[in-house]
């Protein structure tokens, strides 16, 4: 599932649409504060939420990408970053999924 996760990320991020600024094409997400992520695109959010979204799904699920789901976790997370712009984004990500 992860796999299928990575190859549409990658895979987007290869289409020639809105990418990170050359310096960034490699994000540390341990180092990624809420402030930084608030203020990327949304097309970089939503490639940063697209591997959040791969990386905390289980094996076991269905490969679906469910673009509601999606967009409620991204709404919660810029919530909490909006209130906590110096909280790592891993733990806004981490509070914002779901524990299935």
């Amino acid at each position: 599932m992860k796999t299928l996760y990575a190859f549409v990320a990658a895979a987007t991020l290869l289409s020639g649409g809105p990418v990170l600024a050359a310096e960034e094409a490699a994000i540390d997400l341990t180092k990624l504060s809420c402030k930084q992520f608030t203020d990327y695109n949304d097309d970089n959010r939503g490639l940063i939420m697209m591997w959040f979204e791969g990386y905390y799904t289980e094996e076991d699920e269905p490969a679906t990408i469910d673009f509601a789901n999606m967009a409620a976790h991204l709404t919660k997370m810029l919530i909490d970053c909006e209130a906590n712009p110096d909280k790592n984004v891993l733990e806004a990500a981490e509070e914002a999924m779901p524990d299935d």
